[in-house]
């Protein structure tokens, strides 16, 4: 990806209007630094509060102004096509990620290899700006989740890494519905909402990598080592062992 200009808090004179209906013929990633209003290409408008993002994809309609200071942060690039883009990361509209001052260190580091134009700023700004994406996706889908389940995500999470950090224990739907005194369809839409995945998939995830770890370990047999992952049967092991890395635990191991 290259970048054809950026700003890092940019300031603009009050009340500023950009207004392009044609669009750029560049990607424009833009940070909300201040309340500004925008208005999209069927009229409908819509006022964004500071942490607003959106990413206008190339073509498509612009016009935003500030209530009052105009004030935000921004980078215009190529070199990606719409289906290289994350999946779940918002085109032409407004998100609210929740970590949008990690976005805005990532903007100040592209403008400022932008500015430099060192031999390592090409390959630099190019990491940056995926991070920007990637970041951009993960923080919008923990952010746009129902407003009354919000509050959930980090009860949800929490749970979510000491299962993770536990997994050779017993962690059944029950349990972690019990715990969070939630119902189970909506622990498991919450879950894929949040995480893209299902509790069981990360817990077989989990329990297999910690059984490669204790594979290492040449005084333990692989039922041993099935058994402290956190597997009960032998063979339910092998079959998963296989599906996920392509070959039987004994001839991993050598």
């Amino acid at each position: 990806m290259e970048i054809t200009f950026c700003g890092y808090h940019t300031h603009n004179v009050n009340h500023d209007r950009i207004y392009r209906p044609e669009g750029l013929s560049e990607y424009l990633f833009l940070l909300v630094l201040a309340p500004m209003t925008f208005t999209f290409a069927d009229g409908s408008s819509k006022r964004a509060e500071r942490g607003a993002c959106i990413l206008y994809t190339p073509g498509t309609f612009q016009h935003y102004q500030a209530e009052k200071e105009f004030f935000n942060s921004f980078v215009e690039f190529t070199g990606i096509t719409a289906a290289e883009l994350p999946v779940q990361l918002p085109a032409n509209r407004l998100f609210y990620p929740e970590n949008y001052e990690s976005l805005n260190r990532l903007l100040q580091k592209i403008h400022r290899e932008h500015l430099q134009r060192l031999p390592e700023s090409g390959p630099l700004i190019d990491l940056y700006l995926q991070e920007l994406l990637l970041l951009a996706t993960r923080g919008a889908a923990r952010r746009q989740s129902p407003t009354s389940e919000h509050s959930l995500y980090h009860e949800l999470h929490s749970l979510r890494l000491l299962m993770l950090a536990n997994c050779e224990q017993e962690w059944s739907a029950e349990k972690m519905c019990g715990l969070l005194q939630l119902g189970k369809s909506q622990f498991y839409r919450l879950y894929g909402e949040y995480f893209h995945t299902t509790p069981k998939e990360e817990l077989i995830q989990a329990r297999l990598q910690l059984a490669v770890y204790h594979m290492t370990n040449r005084s333990m047999t692989i039922q041993e080592a099935a058994y402290q992952a956190g597997f009960a049967n032998i063979n339910h092991f092998h079959r998963l062992f296989k599906k996920r890395y392509g070959c039987t635990p004994t001839q991993y191991r050598g």
